[in-house]
């Protein structure tokens, strides 16, 4: 059986928004720590050097404090000390700046490290994964979350422990401090805080209850935007411009909606928060001024807390922005999770057992679904090396199915694969590619170097190797018409090459990584058909001594084949060599008049 395995809508837009979970601020904490453990040491390097940067932030309120004692004796003596206490407070900036920005920098370098880890493992993980995980989410929301999601680790890393230190140090500092001048000034000070922070915390709590909601149009905004990009040469041929943008805007007022509600439940207990902070000055001033007036508070005592007093909760704005962005680090945090912990196909066993004999392919009874939907239906087949196996019969059929499993992007659900003795399952993932090589339907070129595109299929090839291999896929010749040769730029998505260039450029790429088996999906069908011929003699070669596999509707190009099995609603229907197949009057004998037809219908409409 195959293993089938979200905050929901960031990743996909199965679960609807009103059945979203709160997100847990500690659990998508607690996700992020097994990358930051290998850094733990620089981060509290960083974490040290920011205590030491806070404590000296600190000297400035007592050179505050000393310089109203200084004030209130009026001596010419305590005022010659303003100067010393000038130098005092001045250096103390200076070196906490200093150590602020060394502290940080750490701090930004670990967070680097760390993101590059989280995105690398997410690469190799969904690299490892089904094909079917990636191909049910759109490409926007893997985006995010690789890319936006992640991002924000560095904003939270980088800066939170500089940043809380700082805060904690400070406020502890002042606070103890505060209590030792005077104990009543100190809740004076700090009266507030605990509303204040009662305000923030049922802000949080309330608007929190929205961030799944927010987190899922997030996604569907961002994967509408990257797909009207994509798709712009289809909307403009077909003049759906303002269809498909008002599909686009859509997703985006469903997103400014639901931020709108977010910040509408945040705004009243948020600001509450900021107006309590700024407001300690109505408890500092008659406290202070009464415990004065009764002699039990000196003068300077009063001016170091209408002083000192009035900036020591700042500190909270910098916690509040802290937390504010724990929710979004911890939803992203639980996205990453998430796809790390979906099921992988296993990697076979390295031992030399279970390695291929040969190349020859075989299907025992294969059963396959997407999902609940079957797809594929007690398949059994044997595709010899040498031989040329080829698959036809109506689009939907399973066709491209049968070719994806032999190349293991999924894991069959029952039955087995056999390549050359050995279950498909059991063979290394390293060995598997080496043995196996495929051209898909839909071709895939990075936007690099034509060289670079089919030094994929072999990344030690020499020019002499890949212009061979050019050659056998007759697209040589094209490439060098090109001013950079072998050094041009494909493009994104090959949008430099047609569509027939590309398709001999990924054949050439195949030709060039020499798999013993070969499995061709509809490779021919952007070739045009002064090509044709010599591709198919380049296939012909290539035949020899391998097992190929060929997905063809051009009937033609698979006439010759050593066995055709016609594939219909999953299942196979007919088997033989093509005069066989024809002489039986069945399906095959239908596409085969069919496809007759239709290029009688095609070479008459030339005429």
């Amino acid at each position: 059986m195959s293993e089938q395995v979200t905050e929901p809508g960031a990743i996909g837009a199965q679960e609807p928004a009103a059945n979203a979970p709160k997100e847990s601020v500690g659990g998508g904490i607690k996700a992020l720590l097994p990358f930051a453990r290998p850094l733990r040491g620089r981060l509290l390097l960083s974490g040290a050097i920011a205590v030491v940067a806070a404590l000296l932030g600190l000297v400035p309120y007592w050179v505050v404090y000393q310089t109203a004692v200084t004030l209130v004796s009026a001596t010419d003596t305590a005022l010659a000390g303003l100067w010393p206490l000038a130098f005092i407070a001045l250096g103390a900036v200076v070196i906490r700046f200093l150590l602020d920005g060394i502290s940080t920098y750490i701090a930004h370098m670990a967070a680097f490290e760390i993101q590059y880890g989280i995105r690398v493992s997410l690469a190799e993980h969904l690299a490892r994964m089904p094909l079917g995980f990636t191909n049910r989410r759109r490409s926007g929301e893997i985006k995010k979350i690789m890319g936006d999601d992640v991002e924000r680790l560095e904003l939270f890393l980088a800066h939170a422990i500089p940043d809380l230190t700082a805060a904690i140090v400070t406020f502890f500092g002042l606070l103890g401090w505060m209590i030792w001048v005077d104990w009543r000034m100190a809740l004076a000070v700090f009266g507030l805080v605990i509303p204040a922070f009662g305000s923030i915390a049922y802000a949080m709590r309330s608007a929190g209850s929205h961030m799944g909601e927010y987190k899922q149009t997030q996604g569907e905004m961002n994967a509408a935007i990257v797909e009207l990009i994509r798709g712009m040469a289809v909307v403009k041929t077909f003049n759906r411009d303002a269809d498909e943008v008002r599909g686009t805007e859509r997703m985006i007022s469903r997103y400014v909606n639901v931020v709108r509600e977010y910040s509408l439940i945040f705004l009243p207990f948020g600001t509450a928060f900021y107006v309590l902070l700024g407001a300690n000055i109505l408890l500092i001033l008659p406290v202070g001024g009464w415990l004065w007036s009764t002699g039990s508070l000196s003068t300077e005592a009063l001016l170091f807390f209408l002083i000192v007093g009035l900036g020591a909760l700042g500190t909270f704005v910098t916690l509040l922005f802290l937390f504010a962005n724990l929710s979004h680090i911890a939803s992203g945090g639980k996205l990453v999770t998430e796809i790390l912990e979906q099921a992988t196909l296993s990697d076979g066993a390295t031992n030399s057992s279970t390695r291929p004999e040969d190349a020859t392919v075989t299907f025992n009874n294969v059963s396959f679904r997407y999902e609940d939907d079957w797809v594929l239906r007690n398949i059994s087949f044997s595709a010899p090396s040498g031989e040329l196996t080829a698959l036809v019969g109506p689009s939907g059929g399973g066709k491209s199915t049968i070719a994806a499993l032999i190349g293991r992007f999924w894991d069959v659900d029952e039955g087995f694969i056999d390549l050359g003795g050995v279950m498909l399952r059991d063979v290394p993932n390293d060995v598997l590619s080496s043995h196996v090589s495929m051209v898909l339907q839909e071709t895939f070129l990075f936007d690099d170097t034509i060289a670079n595109n089919l030094r994929v299929g072999k990344p030690d090839a020499t020019q002499a190797e890949i212009e061979a291999a050019a050659r056998k896929a007759h697209i040589h010749d094209t490439i060098c018409a090109f001013d950079a040769g072998y050094a041009t730029r494909v493009g994104e998505h090959g949008v430099r090459l047609s569509g027939g260039e590309q398709q001999r450029l990924t054949i050439a790429r195949a030709i060039l990584h020499d798999a013993p088996v070969i499995v061709l999906d509809e490779a021919t069908a952007f070739v045009d058909p002064e090509n044709e011929r010599l591709l198919q003699a380049a296939i012909s070669e290539l035949v020899r001594g391998k097992t190929v596999i060929m997905i063809a509707h051009r009937l033609t190009t698979i006439a010759g084949a050593d066995a055709i099995l016609v594939i219909d609603d999953g299942q196979i229907v007919e088997r033989g060599r093509h005069t066989e197949l024809v002489e039986q009057d069945g399906l095959y004998a239908r596409l085969w008049a069919d496809f007759n037809a239709a290029d009688a219908i095609a070479i008459g409409g030339q005429t």
